[in-house]
């Protein structure tokens, strides 16, 4: 009876043991409790036809982010971000993000950037305005941001 009960006692200190780890790995981005912020370093106008760089810098507080889980430009023109693309960036330091793309024709352009970093999730979005459009030509773009998160539901794990 006693080997049951020294039984009962340790099992009991292994599964608080192993509960108090769980929390410990998945407790967050530690103490810096300042939300993470993205800003774009990527210019508002654009030349039809040449690469384009787009570029965001991702901070939390005065820190800068080195370790972001995924930094995703979505891109698309005005009107139509049903035909938007989803760009993976790449990290080129000091929290710098990165990636090229190509605008064929003028208009009214929009780039978004989804970052994951930190378990938080921010979505900045930046008017790009390529060539010289005809104000007539450009549709107005009343697109939810939901719609840009359900493309990064199908973007996760490329």
């Amino acid at each position: 009876m006693k080997n049951m009960i020294w039984v009962a006692i340790l099992a009991g200190m292994l599964l608080l043991t192993a509960c108090g780890e769980e929390e410990a790995d998945t407790s967050g981005a530690g103490t810096n409790l300042n939300p993470i912020e993205t800003a774009f370093n990527s210019a508002d106008t654009a030349d039809p036809k040449e690469k384009v760089t787009l570029s965001v810098t991702v901070m939390q507080g005065e820190e800068l982010v080195e370790d972001a889980d995924e930094v995703v430009f979505e891109v698309w023109e005005s009107g139509h971000r049903d035909e938007s693309e989803m760009l993976p960036a790449e990290h080129v330091g000091e929290g710098v993000y990165e990636t090229e793309t190509t605008f064929e024709e003028e208009g009214l352009y929009f780039a978004q950037a989804h970052t994951n970093a930190r378990r938080m999730h921010v979505m900045p979005k930046q008017e790009i305005t390529v060539g010289n459009p005809d104000p007539e030509s450009i549709v107005p773009d009343d697109s939810d941001d939901a719609t840009g998160m359900d493309k990064m539901d199908s973007h996760e794990g490329h």
